[in-house]
């Protein structure tokens, strides 16, 4: 029986093929996993092997392709799922947007209320207002005043007007509720 010289050098460059293999998936899979997009250039850097290895194995590049095509798949349903968005979470954003906006007019208005008192009690404290400007300086501080009472009359009743309607929601639920449990059961 005859062997065959050649056939321990096969063998040897069969196992390191295998191992190339091995080390250009797991380079693939690494790089997905870090959230890049596998190139070959990249996965054959981080294998240590030449890109004619990968380009040379034409199911190794397209399990490399496919893994990464299953990976844009999902990140691109995540991307989907999370920007789903209800009617009711844009309310909900919306109403905490105008009460941020009231309470940021409100704190708006009470600095320049401080400035302006400060700044009065300055000219008045140096007498440098002309006669009749206290006066008119008053009747604007109460107009003022005045807006600001109207201002938080309008959101009470606006507030009283969402929490009646919501009331009224709810009650006509109830009243629904309460006819189907009475409705006699066949």
């Amino acid at each position: 029986m005859r062997t065959d010289p050649a056939e321990p050098l096969r063998q040897a460059r069969r196992r390191d093929s295998e191992h190339k293999r091995a080390l250009v998936l797991a380079a693939a899979d690494a790089q997905l996993e870090a959230g890049r997009h596998p190139s070959i250039a990249g996965i054959a850097r981080q294998a240590g092997v030449g890109r004619k290895f990968i380009y040379d194995h034409p199911d190794l590049k397209a399990c490399i392709e496919l893994k990464a095509a299953q990976a844009t798949r999902s990140h691109a349903g995540d991307l989907v799922a999370a920007a789903r968005v209800t009617g009711a979470s844009l309310r909900a954003e919306l109403e905490n947007a105008r009460a941020q906006n009231h309470r940021l007019t409100r704190q708006l208005r009470a600095l320049e209320n401080r400035l302006s008192k400060a700044e009065g009690a300055h000219l008045v404290a140096d007498e440098l207002l002309p006669d009749g400007v206290l006066t008119e300086l008053a009747g604007q501080q109460l107009a003022s005043r005045v807006m600001e009472l109207d201002q938080q009359l309008f959101e009470a009743k606006e507030g009283l007007r969402r929490t009646t309607e919501e009331l009224e929601a709810a009650r006509s639920i109830n009243r629904e509720l309460m006819q189907q449990a009475n409705r006699p059961q066949p």
